[in-house]
């Protein structure tokens, strides 16, 4: 029967006279075990005839036990604090803190169990101690009353530990007896008590009734991250105990009740703290003997009903009378009636119940114990109770005793009994049309306050008790195929479609309308009626936190309507985008399997169709059959069928990629739903062997190495063995999709470019010659000609190529310049004519720079760095000085590095002033644009930053990094190809074959122009060319130059929300300029706004933060440009949110505050 979800008790009682509830004749229900502070003294205590028997077994003054001083009390918060966040490294990494801090409150036990600021560490100790710890630490409560979450916790260890927990258990319960009397009426110790007679019964420590006999719904719940996710197997079932834990519950359920008489009991069945232990005592009674202990008259339950039977008018049907109707009382009448023997049972109901069904049922206190009796009515009493009832239904709904109602249809489906006379009356209660009776039973109303919150309005509903008890009856309606199930489905289908779509979003009504499309029995007619409206309303219930459950149900709804669930899932393909930037919707799509139906259509409609997994077509058994025939052949024959030393081809391929996609799209999910948490400036936590988020499960290399342990196999692992490996590397890999990362100069990629890089895997050729490649060919001569023309490089000769990276680009560029300036470098090197040649570049330009100039023999010192103005620009008045004083030393100058997006800044220098200075010293012009050249497809970004690129002779960029094409992809633009082949061509008979074979398809001879070159390699430093080209082109296709220029765009905006928030904040330096020139947004944490004076300090608090930052799921880098030290530096990318930079400065703000010294 659904149970239901009301509180009954004195508070709630109150709250509705503060709300001035018109209903005064409602008495409350009080719930035991919710009292905070009960008296027993005064008034109370003449109510107990042998008050002195309570008296005699207090345990005399509480003891005191000592205070913590304030150093060991700010020691236990702060541990407190860190098993609360339970973020260690391993498990190895918390148990040595777990030992540190029992170490430190050694002797110090029950000062910290009576402290009111640390006794939550206490209990946080109690839930991640192992089984030694926490007998030690039982062994320090005994003799006192701090037992009861050592007692649980202690309780799920003692089948491991069994002897030792035992003589634990029975010192305890040893110590305990004398003081029983006490125990029963203190509103803590009773706590204590009940725990333990449950621990001694080996009942479940977990579950519903058990719970709420054990503990206050008030009592703050103490939890540890990772360790509520599943209950112990141990505290879930029933648990097998030793006899000796049986011998001493029976003695104390013996002692307990000893020494009190049956007034005494009878008066303790209305007490708020004893009830709950009666009941538990009442029912451990049964437990143990059966219901033949109401036999003995020493037992509880003879003590509380001495007449044997309880005639009408005894003492003991007196008592029960009372009982009935008090809020607590007939907490224990409950059990009473549950438990009682048939022939008891059958007098109590005959005498007290039989004759007054109809008043019963409609008091709200008597009602539950009503509804107990119900339970064990045989099927000629409860038809007469039906006769009784039905005629009180209209009452009974208008009080909202609709759980009597409730328990009368599924007592009426289990005994057989007619239901006709329910369905009649609850018609005529609810009145009008199906639609009508709908609408008022289940509370919808179309006309609710919109401008309440969804917070709030879940407050609404969670304290309408009547929408609920309406909600709960319908349900029980459809559980029962006939007459009651159709006054609910004929009242749905009447439903206009504004009024489902609100049913579907309502948190009650909800679960009515997925029962009568989820429940079993005649609803096939109703369901093909229903399910066709219903899929109309699938993209908006998708993204609805309450709507998305009817979606999830379709699937049960829609079971032989194959059509049907098509159909839906075309909708839900149809709306992926609208899906899956909603968590709602992102979990109807993983519940529907359409990642499946996207790629593996026949499988998902196989299942949708309802064939089993072992279910095989007509030619896949055609296909056997064949096979089987042409091995029996083969056999015949004597002919032996060749074994393949390893699978290949499409099957293979297939077969692995569905697998490896099982594991790949779980991970980028993760991301895509840590998104939404990311404002906060916390990720969500993931289980892993250390502090996790959805962006990286972080270890140090030696440990990393020890978690991984890759290790070359002798023999083969194969698929199972391989899945293995590929769950380890994504598990412990930086997750790029995440918001989080934000420290490099590129992030993930997407859709089209994870699917052109496994096109390029598949494809693997290389692209030195035509022959080998010469789609991919074509396609990276069209692309590069394309992107060059965006920088201007439009001339006959113009193009590019592309290379292994922005370092690779930026040296081939130095070669270029360094063989076409000077032609006999290329045969004699840089030592010809005894020059001594010399490059320059930006303060802030890229070390590659330097790099290429020690591998081409230049050596670093020919490096001349070149001085940039306060925004990191260089500086085109000392270039100019600097190339003269270079000539002036007997240097020869024949190349210059601009910058178009430095590394840290993000500056761009001035290209036509610069260019204006080469071509005056007939100097080589190369830009390095590898991070900000793709602002060239947004004109008015171009325009600001990148005027004069068409003056330039190269241009490295690297789509890789701004616009999110898969690493690597990596070009270098010229604007005269000539001069690259010229520069690097080489004779290679073996390769290039054109010259001897006359045909000149591919390696290009003296006359031929660059447009005719079609052997790439011939343009390159690199023979090994990997078809990166196809990567952009794909992505260039699939998102076009306006995607590409929103997407950028986008990306300055919310660089620009990021800085404006950092200079906004008093205890933050913004270093970037506002907006930044850029993507980086680069900042000091400073209290106050003021930056420290030494660099080392200011170094430390920034690398502190970055380091703090990892665990809240944020990866940022940090660098320095200046004598202030190191600075954050932050790289927002096309995907970055600005709800996602708002989270980055609150985390670095709370870090800031903690390290700042």
């Amino acid at each position: 029967m659904p149970k239901e979800h009301r509180k009954r008790g004195r508070r709630e009682e109150q709250k509705r006279k503060r709300k001035h509830d018109e209903d005064d004749l409602v008495s409350k229900r009080h719930k035991p075990g919710e009292q905070d502070e009960v008296e027993i003294s005064g008034e109370s205590e003449q109510r107990y005839e042998d008050a002195e028997y309570f008296q005699s077994t207090v345990p005399g003054e509480v003891p005191f036990y000592g205070l913590l001083d304030e150093e060991e009390q700010e020691y236990f918060k702060r541990a407190d604090s860190l098993l609360e966040l339970n973020q260690f490294g391993d498990a190895e990494e918390r148990d040595l803190f777990l030992a540190n801090v029992y170490q430190e409150a050694e002797g110090k036990e029950l000062k910290i169990a009576n402290s009111q600021s640390c006794s939550r560490l206490m209990e946080r100790l109690i839930l991640l101690s192992k089984a030694e710890q926490l007998k030690a630490l039982f062994q320090k409560f005994r003799g006192h009353e701090e037992l009861t979450a050592a007692t649980k916790t202690t309780a799920d260890t003692q089948a491991k530990e069994s002897t030792t927990a035992e003589k634990l258990f029975l010192d305890t319960s040893k110590e305990l007896e004398e003081h029983l009397g006490y125990l029963m009426t203190d509103q803590f110790a009773s706590h204590t008590l009940r725990v333990l007679l449950v621990v001694l019964s080996g009942r479940p420590l977990v579950d519903a009734q058990t719970t709420s006999l054990l503990q206050s719904k008030k009592k703050e719940k103490i939890k540890v991250p990772s360790l509520q996710k599943v209950p112990s197997p141990v505290s879930s079932a029933t648990r097998t105990v030793p006899v000796s834990f049986s011998t001493t519950l029976d003695r104390m359920m013996k002692g307990t009740v000893a020494g009190l008489n049956s007034t005494n009991l009878r008066a303790l069945a209305s007490h708020p703290v004893a009830n709950p232990l009666l009941q538990l005592l009442l029912d451990l009674e049964f437990r143990q003997s059966g219901r033949s202990k109401a036999k003995d008259i020493h037992s509880l339950f003879r003590k509380l009903l001495p007449d044997d039977p309880p005639e009408e008018g005894s003492d003991s049907a007196s008592f029960f009378n009372g009982m009935l109707y008090d809020p607590i009382g007939s907490r224990l009448l409950e059990v009473l009636v549950t438990n009682s023997p048939g022939k008891t049972f059958k007098v109590l109901y005959q005498n007290l119940f039989r004759s007054r069904l109809p008043a019963l049922a409609k008091n709200e206190t008597a009602s539950y114990v009503l509804i107990k009796a119900l339970d064990r009515l045989n099927k000629d009493d409860l038809q007469e109770a039906i006769d009784k009832l039905s005629a009180q239904i209209r009452v009974l709904v208008d009080r909202s005793r609709t759980s009597v109602i409730s328990c009368l249809i599924q007592r009426c489906q289990v005994r057989g009994v007619d239901m006709h006379p329910l369905a009649v009356a609850l018609k005529e209660a609810y009145g009008g049309p199906p639609e009508d009776m709908l609408r008022r039973m289940l509370h919808i109303d179309l006309a609710e306050d919109t401008t309440v919150s969804d917070e709030r309005r879940k407050q609404f509903e969670n304290q309408n008790s009547t929408k609920a008890h309406g909600c709960l009856l319908a349900q029980s309606m459809l559980e029962v195929p006939g007459p009651l199930r159709e006054l609910i489905t004929q009242g749905i289908v009447a439903l206009d479609d504004p009024t489902i779509l609100h049913m579907a979003k309502d948190r009650s009504a909800t679960y009515v309308l997925q029962m009568s499309i989820t429940c079993s029995g005649d609803t096939a007619r109703f369901r093909r009626t229903i399910m066709p409206r219903l899929t109309a309303l699938t993209p908006d219930l998708s993204i609805d936190a309450v709507g998305s459950h009817v979606v999830d149900a379709f699937w049960a709804g829609s079971e032989g309507l194959s059509f049907v669930r098509e159909r839906i899932a075309e909708i839900l393909l149809k709306h992926e985008s609208l899906l899956r930037d909603s968590i709602p919707g992102r979990a109807v799509w993983r519940n529907w399997k359409m990642d499946v139906y996207k790629t593996k259509r026949l499988d998902w409609l196989s299942e949708a169709k309802g064939r089993t997994e072992g279910t095989k077509t007509g030619i896949e058994l055609a296909r056997e059959r064949f096979a089987a025939r042409t091995q029996s052949s083969n056999k015949g024959s004597g002919q032996q069928q060749k074994k393949t030393p390893f699978r290949t081809g499409a099957n293979a391929v297939q077969a692995l990629l569905n697998a490896v996609q099982g594991l790949l799209i779980p991970f980028i999910r993760s991301a895509d739903e840590d998104a939404t948490a990311k404002e906060t400036g916390h990720g969500l936590s993931k289980e892993g062997g250390g502090p996790r988020t959805a962006l990286v499960e972080h270890h140090k290399p030696q440990k990393l190495s020890q978690l991984l342990d890759p290790q070359v196999p002798e023999t083969g692992v194969g698929q199972d063995g391989f899945l293995q490996v590929v769950g380890k590397v994504l598990q412990y890999s930086v997750n790029t999709w995440d918001q989080g990362f934000m420290p490099k100069l590129y992030a993930s990629t997407d859709a089209p470019g994870v699917a052109s890089e496994l096109i390029v895997s598949v494809l693997n050729t290389n692209l030195h010659v035509y022959d080998a490649s010469p789609a991919l060919t074509i396609i990276e001569k069209a692309t590069t000609c394309a992107l060059a023309s965006l920088f201007g490089l439009t001339g006959q000769h113009a193009g590019g190529i592309s290379v292994q990276g922005g370092s690779a680009s930026n040296t081939t560029s130095i070669v270029v310049a360094r063989n076409t300036l000077f032609p006999e470098t290329k045969t004699q090197g840089n030592a010809a004519s005894s020059r001594s040649l010399v490059l320059f570049t930006s303060a802030h330009g890229h070390y590659s720079i330097e790099k290429a100039a020690q591998m081409l023999g230049f050596g670093s010192e020919a490096v001349i760095s070149v001085s940039t103005d306060p925004s990191g620009q260089m500086d085109p008045s000392a270039l100019e000085t600097l190339i003269e004083k270079a000539k002036g030393d007997g240097k020869t100058p024949f190349y210059v590095n601009a910058t178009a997006g430095t590394t840290v800044l993000g500056s761009y220098d001035p290209i036509r002033a610069i260019s204006k200075i080469c071509r005056a010293e007939n100097l080589w012009l190369h830009l390095d644009a590898s991070w900000g050249g793709p602002v060239i497809f947004s004109a008015e970004l171009a325009r600001a930053k990148l005027d004069g690129s068409h003056l330039v002779d190269s241009i490295a960029i690297n789509p890789h990094k701004m616009m999110g094409v898969p690493v690597t992809c990596s070009f270098l633009l010229g604007a005269d190809l000539r001069q690259f082949h010229q520069a690097n061509t080489l004779p290679a008979s073996y390769l290039f074959h054109n010259e001897a074979d006359g045909e000149g398809e591919g390696h290009a001879s003296a006359k031929q122009q660059p447009s005719d070159i079609y052997d790439l390699a011939d343009l390159t430093l690199q023979c090994g060319r990997r078809g990166d080209a196809l990567k952009l082109y794909l992505s260039w296709c699939y998102h076009g130059s306006s995607g590409y220029r929103a997407q950028i765009e986008h990306a300055f905006s919310v660089a620009a929300h990021f800085a404006s928030l950092v200079e906004n904040h008093r205890d933050l330096v913004l270093v970037s300029e506002n907006p930044p020139p850029c993507l980086q947004v680069c900042f000091f944490y400073a209290k106050g706004g003021r930056v420290k004076e030494e660099a080392r300090e200011n170094t430390r608090v920034t690398s502190k933060v970055v380091r703090g930052l990892v665990p809240r799921g944020f990866m940022v880098d940090y660098a320095g440009v200046d004598d202030r030290g190191s600075f954050l530096r932050c790289v927002v990318n096309r995907g970055t949110l600005k709800g996602t930079v708002e989270g980055l400065v609150r985390s670095v703000i709370e870090l800031g505050e903690s390290v700042w010294g």
